[in-house]
């Protein structure tokens, strides 16, 4: 076997286990489904960190120099994900680019990924503020309040999810659509008396 066909057969396999692992990730959330926005998983060598390509990179060098040194891409088929706190039940963060070492900040930040005080008996315990993929360009932010209903076990919830699709032509994210949702959520168990 020649080391072209050997590459080759290499490059099929590594495909079919991206695919495999974007199918394992069949989630729907507002009603887009991962699987849709495809993205091939880069496999070379990754690139030196770019600290000028974008002023987040300089600003919180230290985070993302720790993300891409661990090296695990986490979305978009080549980006490694970093992210931190930005207040209370806030999130942020950016992305490195393994090809080209260049940074760019996520669309999470106060207004797009927190959670203020949502919680119920049947939520798990997963942070849903973000929802993204290795092999995927759809990243989803979502934003909860909750407001107790007073003299109940209830509590009216108000969320918002962001869907985001990122665009490696434009190097930007596209806001394809926002999604908002109201419900009523069980805040503690039900007791019976006897």
């Amino acid at each position: 076997m020649s080391v072209k066909s050997a590459l080759t057969t290499l490059l099929s396999v590594l495909s079919l286990l991206g695919l495999s692992t974007l199918s394992s990730h069949a989630e729907t959330v507002a009603g887009y489904r991962f699987e849709n926005y495809p993205a091939p998983l880069y496999i070379g060598k990754p690139a030196k960190l770019n600290y000028k390509s974008d002023p987040i990179a300089k600003l919180f060098k230290t985070r993302i120099t720790e993300a891409y040194q661990q090296g695990e891409i986490g979305f978009g088929g080549n980006f490694v994900v970093a992210m931190w706190g930005c207040g209370t039940g806030c999130i942020s963060g950016a992305m490195a680019d393994k090809r080209t070492g260049r940074v760019y900040p996520l669309p999470i930040n106060e207004e797009t990924a927190y959670d203020f005080g949502c919680w119920s008996v049947d939520d798990s315990d997963e942070d849903e503020r973000v929802s993204f993929y290795p092999n995927s360009r759809l990243l989803i932010t979502r934003t909860c309040e909750q407001a107790p209903i007073e003299n109940s076990n209830t509590a009216k919830r108000h969320v918002t999810y962001y869907v985001n699709v990122w665009n490696d032509k434009t190097k930007k994210f596209n806001l394809i659509k926002t999604v908002k949702q109201k419900k009523m959520v069980i805040t503690e168990p039900q007791t019976t008396t006897e």
